[in-house]
């Protein structure tokens, strides 16, 4: 009899901001793990998804964005980044096709690469541009910088997933899994309801207040409902005020689009209750 070989990788995510890290990582395990906004810089700590394909545990690393400005230079790469080095197996540099491709872009680019052994291009939102921009892109950035492999994919819309889980499984060495089988997220519950509430003050509310936010979750497990209670806290008045909105309609909204994501993940009816507090964070 032939004895199946334990395959385990660790494979991290990177790219600049709003490339599309969090919604791969959210649509490749079927699992809400990583928060999801329009604004820049919304992962605050790296969070790792768990998937387990036959005998391949893939290990996902979502980082914090890169942030392109002019004090970017080879020696500030993101600490997240720098501590997962020595660890990473598979690099995934996802590109968003919707920006456009300059010398500048492509130094920082290489800069990020070369701290990693093997580094696999994933041009991301292909349902965006036509075909021939997709094509020149790909032949730019496979002529300046060397990747191992280009994948095209649309994490919106989960076109070419499979065809990319499919080539890391083949990628990753044979050792013993890191995580028991029945592991898909590394972070707390608590943590992941926290970034749910975080995600949606994210997408309602304005200007830099979401940045200022902190929130601290405590859940209640009862035999028919989960009771959770959120404390969302914010450095002033101001602040707490336009959180909770006028007649308090605000708060309304991001309790109630926060709750059915919250029972999707934990697929039991959830009494979700927010109070906003002030306090120095």
């Amino acid at each position: 009899m032939k004895i199946k070989k334990y395959k385990c990788g660790v494979i991290l995510l990177t790219g600049f901001p709003n490339a599309g890290k969090s919604t791969l990582l959210n649509n490749i395990l079927n699992n809400k793990i990583s928060i999801v906004s329009h604004k820049v810089q919304t992962t605050k700590e790296k969070i790792s998804g768990v998937i387990n394909l036959n005998h391949s545990q893939l290990i996902f690393t979502d980082t914090p964005g890169i942030i392109q400005n002019r004090k970017y230079k080879t020696k500030s790469l993101s600490r997240s980044i720098q501590d997962e080095t020595e660890r990473v197996d598979l690099n995934l540099f996802i590109y968003d096709l919707s920006k456009k491709i300059d010398k500048k872009l492509l130094s920082e680019i290489n800069t990020i690469i070369q701290n990693f052994k093997k580094n696999c291009l994933v041009l991301n939102k292909i349902d965006l541009v036509s075909k021939d921009r997709l094509l020149k892109y790909s032949e730019i950035l496979n002529s300046q910088i060397n990747f191992s492999k280009t994948f095209m994919i649309s994490a919106k819309k989960k076109k070419g997933l499979n065809f990319l889980l499919n080539h890391l499984i083949d990628e990753i060495p044979e050792r013993h899994w890191k995580y028991n089988g029945k592991t898909k997220v590394t972070k707390s519950i608590n943590y992941r309801v926290s970034e749910i509430t975080r995600e949606k003050i994210f997408n309602l509310v304005n200007k830099e207040i979401p940045y200022l936010v902190k929130i601290k979750t405590k859940i209640k497990n009862q035999e028919k409902i989960i009771k959770i209670y959120q404390e969302i806290f914010v450095n002033k008045d101001s602040q707490k005020s336009i959180i909770i909105g006028k007649n308090a309609e605000k708060i309304k909204m991001i309790g109630t689009r926060s709750r059915i994501d919250i029972e999707k993940i934990l697929k039991k009816k959830v009494f979700l209750d927010l109070i906003v507090k002030k306090i120095r964070i």
